[in-house]
């Protein structure tokens, strides 16, 4: 768990904290995953990100997760 709280954490900080999650996720993944995003959305209503997908990719990959989940066709797991 994380010492300090999102936010208080400095920029170095801060990507530290993401940097050690997508460790863990970047391990997790299989062959055929190109990248990931990690968002954390915090009680201040600021969301922070990191990610391991290339930026050029996340915009339009984040457009179908928003429109899948607005239009009510995801799968809860």
């Amino acid at each position: 768990m994380a010492e300090k709280l999102l936010t208080y954490m400095t920029e170095p900080e801060l990507k530290a904290h993401l940097n050690n999650q997508l460790q863990f996720i970047r391990e997790c993944q299989t062959e055929d995953t190109i990248g990931s995003m990690l968002v954390i959305f915090g009680k201040d209503g600021i969301c922070q990100y990191g990610a391991t997908i290339d930026p050029e990719t996340a915009p339009q990959a984040l457009r179908e997760l928003a429109d899948r989940i607005e239009s009510r066709t995801t799968v809860k797991r």
